[in-house]
């Protein structure tokens, strides 16, 4: 049986490491410094560097595990409690490591501070890192790993990792951070298949070249590592030294699919089948893009009838009568859709890797919130339901603007600029104006009803939702179609008028509206 093309694909990277000579390399450093005094003697760990002519090695050995292999140390998301904040995510904003492993990092923070800035400055010279190490130094090192990733320039090549026979240092919400995110290819784990591997709390992530005596497979789908490896660890040492002067022995070998079973080929199918699928959502934008320009297209048809497309679909839901009104609704589950399912794969990330939806993604997203959820909220408010913003607002339209909030953008509005095309900045603009409208009519149905606690409080919230649309208008961030004659916010200031009366204090509000001046609103200057 053939194996899937993701697991070929593994089978050519760890091949290509191993004729490079990497693999060796590595091995033979860890070697030598096992021999030697360690580098840091307080912590228990050895550190070293090896600058090579085509790559700098930089080798991490620890001390035998006293401590059971099971240990766990739960890191919050907080920074001051976690040296690694920037791994938490949406989804898991917590995870657990390997206690030996972390209280070895933990020792030597110091050291490795020092070690983050020289290795930088080597990667910026653009000559590649290795960092390595066996047993609990690749765990360590796969920590040290992590931490520095956080702090390289995406533009910059990232280091490679590769230990020999090493515990796994985390739990399955670092898994599942860790497969979602570009840093997961940053490691190559080597494990001698007599060697088991405990995986009842820790799980794998990266790359597994697992070595089955002159013959190995490359898989990075954890499911199948764990398969393979599942059990309880060996307490026998494993000379990496030999296993790898076996496999240069046999390297055609290597990508032989029999050394899986055939159910464990059939599950990585299955799930390489399933990631690509979601990949292809982001493949999938310019469609997107197509369903949102014929809403924009709406949205200009409404214009010219002086109604605005919010009030127009709404009115359309309602009484249904053209294909054309129906062909938006459509549209808008499509992109519902697709938007919820991007948020998602987003919110599985670490959350130093949201940069996925920068530029392209992070604005075609925020139009797509500005221009869509008003639609949402149409058909919210049709069905009678109340508080849409804390009861009835999707997911993927909250963490849209909290990402697009993130980015340092200037949101003020130039006053000579023309605002005829504007999506109004908050998308929830019409939650608010709807639950004015009911405030509105809770007002009208206390007449000739005592009590004036309740009208004080009723009043108090008209005035709020004045002062924020006057806050808006004074940013130029909400669009002009508001003041459009058939629109709900027209409906709620006439009935807003009537109540405040003439006697009321004026305010820039009511002045804007009582002069005129919202007719020509957004007027290029």
């Amino acid at each position: 049986m053939e194996s899937s093309s993701s697991s070929l694909k593994c089978s050519a990277l760890g091949k290509l490491v191993l004729s490079s000579g990497l693999l060796h390399s590595s091995w033979s450093k860890i070697s030598e410094i096992h021999k030697s005094p360690y580098s840091n003697q307080d912590s228990g760990l050895g550190i070293k560097i090896y600058r090579e002519e085509k790559f700098t090695l930089v080798v991490f050995v620890a001390p035998p595990i006293f401590t059971s292999s099971s240990d766990s140390t739960l890191l919050p998301g907080k920074e001051n409690e976690n040296p690694f904040p920037f791994l938490c995510s949406e989804n898991n904003p917590s995870f657990s490591l390997h206690t030996p492993a972390f209280k070895l990092f933990t020792s030597a923070y110091k050291s490795l501070t020092y070690l983050k800035s020289e290795l930088l400055q080597t990667l910026e010279s653009e000559k590649p890192v290795i960092i390595t190490g066996a047993s609990l130094g690749g765990s360590v090192a796969s920590l040290y790993t992590l931490w520095l990733l956080d702090t390289i320039d995406p533009k910059l090549k990232r280091p490679l990792c590769i230990t020999f026979g090493s515990p796994l240092i985390g739990d399955v919400s670092l898994q599942q951070i860790l497969e979602n995110s570009v840093r997961n290819s940053c490691f190559l784990h080597v494990v001698a298949a007599q060697t088991r591997i405990r995986m009842d709390f820790f799980k794998p992530f990266g790359t597994f070249l697992i070595c089955f005596d002159s013959r190995c497979v490359c898989i990075e789908d954890p499911v199948a590592v764990t398969e393979l490896l599942n059990g309880v660890h060996d307490s026998e040492q494993v000379d990496y030294g030999q296993v790898l002067r076996r496999l240069d022995q046999s390297m055609l070998s290597m990508a032989d699919s029999r050394l899986i079973p055939e159910a464990v080929i059939k599950g990585m199918e299955e799930r390489a089948e399933m990631k690509t699928l979601r990949f292809d959502m982001f493949k999938k934008l310019n469609d997107m893009k197509i369903s949102m320009a014929y809403i924009e297209w709406y949205k200009k048809k409404c214009r010219d009838v002086k109604i605005g497309y919010y009030d127009r679909f709404k009115t359309q839901l309602a009484f249904p009568s053209k294909e054309f009104d129906i062909k938006i609704k459509n549209h808008k589950i499509e992109l519902n859709r697709y938007w919820k399912s991007v948020v998602e794969e987003v919110e599985k990330k670490p959350q130093s890797d949201i940069s996925i939806l920068k530029r392209r993604f992070l604005f075609s997203g925020n139009n797509y919130r500005r221009m869509i959820e008003p639609l949402d909220i149409a058909e919210y408010y049709l069905e009678g339901r109340k508080e849409y913003r804390t009861s009835g607002r999707s997911r993927q339209y909250v963490m849209l603007e909290k990402w697009f909030g993130m980015e340092p953008i200037e949101k003020e509005r130039r006053k000579n600029r023309d605002l005829s095309d504007l999506l109004t900045f908050d998308s929830c603009f019409w939650a608010e104006v709807e639950e004015s409208l009911i405030v509105i009519n809770q007002l009208n149905t206390t007449v000739g009803v005592r009590d004036d606690a309740r009208e004080v409080l009723l009043t108090r919230k008209l005035v709020e939702f004045e002062e924020y649309v006057w806050e808006m208008i004074r940013k130029r961030e909400v669009s002009p179609e508001i003041f459009l004659e058939k629109s709900s916010f027209m409906k709620w200031w006439k009935e807003y008028k009537k109540i405040k009366g003439f006697n009321s204090p004026p305010s820039y509000f009511t002045e804007f509206m009582n002069t005129g001046k919202y007719k020509s609103y957004g007027q290029s200057q």
